[in-house]
């Protein structure tokens, strides 16, 4: 997949701006730039990746779509697993990309990290209004845990959803082979470095 219009790769330190103002972008309460700094060089246990686009002329009609000209970075998620559960902290698609399950590749590309790095359990919070991450969340078998009360800035409630990774030994392998399949499907390469 050489020719791919799309990558998925780790995030590295000249990603952050880019990252930041998408974060920007899709999050009212979005981090700040040093707590990817912190995320990417100091925390052993994180795993962040990006999204990106690299052939704009053969992405500019991918999907039968006309798509205006976008930025590189498409999207971003970022998980660490300390011991034997993992924690998807965030999770985001440039608005104009939404709908073309690039946020499925995402979601998969961190469980697949998280059970690779030995995680039992992973988790995450999302908005009780986000119902489209909800059903793509519920679709990878994430079960609503709680209800965490005034969660973001704003004062909205999220649900922490958790999917058990240890309980169905052939669990991690769907993933893998779901993973595959899209990335296939809507021609991503996939970097194993930056």
């Amino acid at each position: 997949m050489s020719d791919s219009p799309f990558r998925i790769r780790l995030m590295e330190g000249r990603d952050i701006p880019s990252v930041v103002s998408l974060d920007r972008q899709v999050f009212a309460d979005s981090w700040p730039e040093s707590a990817y700094v912190q995320e990417i060089y100091f925390n052993p246990n994180a795993h962040y990746f990006v999204l990106e686009l690299v052939d704009p002329a053969r992405a500019r009609t991918w999907s039968g779509h006309r798509r205006r000209r976008s930025a590189w970075l498409l999207g971003f998620v970022g998980m660490r697993v300390e011991g034997t559960r993992g924690h998807i902290s965030t999770l985001a698609v440039r608005s104009e990309w939404r709908g073309e399950r690039l946020g499925e590749v995402l979601l998969l590309t961190s469980v697949d990290q998280a059970a690779r790095d030995g995680a039992l359990v992973v988790g995450l919070e999302v908005r009780v209004s986000n119902s489209v991450a909800q059903a793509l969340y519920a679709k990878y078998d994430f079960e609503e845990i709680s209800r965490l009360h005034r969660y973001y800035a704003n004062g909205e409630d999220a649900f922490y959803m958790r999917v058990q990774l240890g309980t169905d030994p052939g669990y991690h392998q769907r993933i893998v082979t779901q993973l595959s399949a899209l990335l296939a499907e809507l021609e991503i390469a996939k970097s194993a470095t930056p």
